[in-house]
């Protein structure tokens, strides 16, 4: 009898056809009976047709094959996944239960180590606030509050005659903002230099700088000032500023040549600082900051981080340790960079013990360029005293009275810091430095950073609770010293703020 199981039409429709030659599946029963051999026929063309092959005794081929969904692939991929985490946790699960705490602990110092690892990838962003009450506590001073802060301040500059003919806001270029810290269609207020500043980069992503109140009823442009088609809208009656064209471009309803300009400052970009150009008498920049090609993007340096200082000093004070070569041997050589304020004197007490620093310092103005002085140490590390280290070599530039371009090379490392310092109010200055060096030394770039922060720590007990003073009580033998003072002096002017016409704001 004829199987009728495999078979999807009645018998008496079935077509005897000669067997493929192709049917591989079916050569093997050809020793059958006929009728067995008919049935096996069928049952091979009932599953030819649900895998879209061709009728039985159709010429045979194979069927092209489709690009995968990609859906498919990926829980294919997520499958295999889920399969290789089940295989390993298992195995975790099984050392776990023969190995015990031994096993734990491993597993926690290799989970510390690639966190560790992610941490050194990331820029270090270092940061203190030391002004006021902050500074007072943190050197364990005895000012409980701001206000008893601020009234020490002020006793100190009274026993000292004639600080208040000082001079606080030297000419020159300051920078007010790291190009990082304001994006495309955002306004910045920035108070520095006794005026107050908007800072604002357009969709083109160029950065403008002008007064902070608009001209017309003093509406403050920065709290909710609209970049809008590379001009700063202000907030109080849409009134549009081009900083470009220094003019207004859109006034609603009135001639805008009827209104008043108001102050844009003269600013550049460059070396990811933004730069604004500050002169007492008005005048144009006289000296012009050049970019760092190394730091650019096609450098070849990789940035390492930031350190940020606020502290209640003179711009001049601070940049004086550029020429002081006695001060640097006793206050910084001991410590290296290693701790901050050495409070309780641990520090230089052990550390020499193991790592000794000599180093030579030398300062000089630049004979060109008059805006410009050079600062170069050479220095050596001796482990307990008897191996050397390969000397290093250290280059400051100064550009004018508040930017500092520090070139570092040490053994084979080469690092290359941009600091600036400003005047953020009277006797209040901002200090901030980004630090670059190869990708591959990155983390020696780290610890250098860490060294640059350290030692401003080590001399802002000195700037906070110093006098300023107009003359230098020096000795002969600090020559430089007396020399920069006389150097730093020509960023000065007759018009130039004093302490005395700001020594209210203190």
């Amino acid at each position: 009898m004829i199987d009728h199981r495999c078979s999807t039409h009645p018998p008496n429709h079935i077509s005897l056809v000669s067997p493929s030659p192709t049917r591989l599946h079916i050569h093997k029963y050809t020793n059958l009976q006929p009728i067995q051999h008919l049935s096996l026929r069928l049952c091979a063309s009932q599953r030819d047709s649900t895998s879209s092959r061709p009728f039985l005794g159709a010429p045979y081929r194979e069927p092209m094959s489709l690009p995968m969904n990609i859906l498919t692939q990926v829980a294919m991929t997520m499958s295999s996944w889920s399969a290789f985490s089940m295989r390993y946790f298992t195995v975790y699960v099984d050392l776990l239960s023969k190995t015990g705490p031994l096993f734990v602990l491993l597993s926690l110092g290799v989970i510390y180590i690639l966190y560790y690892l992610y941490l050194l990838s990331r820029p270090l962003n270092l940061i203190s606030d030391l002004t006021g009450e902050k500074s007072d506590k943190y050197f364990r001073l005895p000012a409980k509050n701001d206000a008893m802060a601020k009234e020490h301040f002020r006793s100190r500059l009274q026993q000292e005659r004639g600080s208040g003919k000082l001079p606080i806001y030297p000419n020159g270029w300051f920078g007010i903002l790291e190009s990082s810290e304001i994006g495309r269609n955002e306004v910045k207020y920035v108070t520095a230099l006794g005026e107050n500043f908007a800072v604002f980069r357009g969709a083109d992503g160029k950065v403008h700088v002008v007064n902070a109140c608009c001209i017309h009823l003093r509406g403050d442009v920065e709290v909710e000032g609209t970049p809008r088609n590379g001009c700063l809208e202000c907030p109080s009656h849409g009134w549009q500023f081009s900083a470009e064209t220094e003019n207004w471009k859109n006034i609603p309803r009135i001639e805008k040549d009827s209104a008043k300009v108001p102050t844009t400052w003269r600013s550049v970009e460059v070396n990811h600082i933004i730069f604004v150009w500050y002169h007492a008498e008005g005048e144009e920049p006289s000296y012009e900051i050049q970019p760092l090609k190394e730091i650019t993007s096609s450098g070849g340096y990789k940035y390492v981080g930031r350190f940020e200082y606020l502290m209640d000093a003179h711009t001049e004070d601070i940049l004086q340790n550029l020429a002081d070569n006695f001060h640097v041997e006793y206050l910084h050589v001991p410590r290296m960079g290693f701790a901050g304020a050495d409070l309780d004197g641990f520090w230089r007490k052990w550390i020499s013990f193991f790592v000794k620093l000599n180093q030579k310092t030398s300062w000089e103005p630049d004979a060109d360029h008059p805006h410009l002085s050079w600062t170069r140490t050479e220095f050596q590390f001796k482990l307990l005293k008897k191996i050397s280290i390969p000397n290093g070599l250290q280059v400051v530039k100064c550009v004018g009275p508040g930017y500092l371009e520090v070139t570092t090379l040490f053994t084979n490392v080469k690092a290359y810091m941009t600091v600036f310092i400003t005047p953020i109010g009277p006797l209040k200055v901002r200090m901030a430095g980004q630090l670059y060096t190869r990708p591959c030394q990155v983390l020696m770039g780290r610890f250098m950073l860490h060294g640059y922060y350290n030692n401003v720590e080590d001399d802002v007990t000195i700037w906070n609770y110093g006098k300023p003073r107009l003359q230098l009580n020096a000795i002969k033998e600090e020559g430089p010293l007396v020399n920069f003072r006389r150097w730093y002096s020509q960023f000065y002017s007759n018009n130039s703020f004093s302490l005395d016409y700001e020594r209210r704001n203190i």
